[in-house]
C-alpha cells in the first residue's frame, strides 16, 4: 500500500533534507518537475512527439516552481508552452 504524507509532513521532510545540506529547494524543484514530465510520458508515451502544447498554471511557492520546471522541461521536448 502506497504511503500518503500530509502537506505538513512533506514540508517537515522539505525542511530537513535542505538544513542537512544534501540537497537545495532548487534541487527538490528540479526533482519534482522533472518526475511530473516522467510521470506524463510514461502514462501517456505518446505525448513525447514535439508538436503538443501545454498551459502550465503556477502560483505563488515552490509548488509554483515546480511548475516552472515542468514548463521548462516541456518547452526542451518542443513543446509550445
Amino acid at each position: 500500500m502506497t504511503e500518503l504524507l500530509t502537506a505538513a509532513q512533506m514540508r517537515a521532510i522539505e525542511q530537513a533534507a535542505i538544513a542537512s545540506g544534501e540537497v537545495t529547494g532548487l534541487e527538490l524543484m528540479e526533482r519534482a518537475g522533472r518526475g511530473v514530465v516522467e510521470a506524463i510520458f510514461e502514462e501517456w508515451p505518446e505525448l513525447q512527439a514535439p508538436s503538443h502544447r501545454a498551459v502550465v498554471l503556477c502560483g505563488p511557492g515552490n509548488n509554483g516552481g515546480d511548475g516552472f520546471v515542468v514548463a521548462r522541461l516541456l518547452k526542451e521536448w518542443g513543446w509550445e508552452v
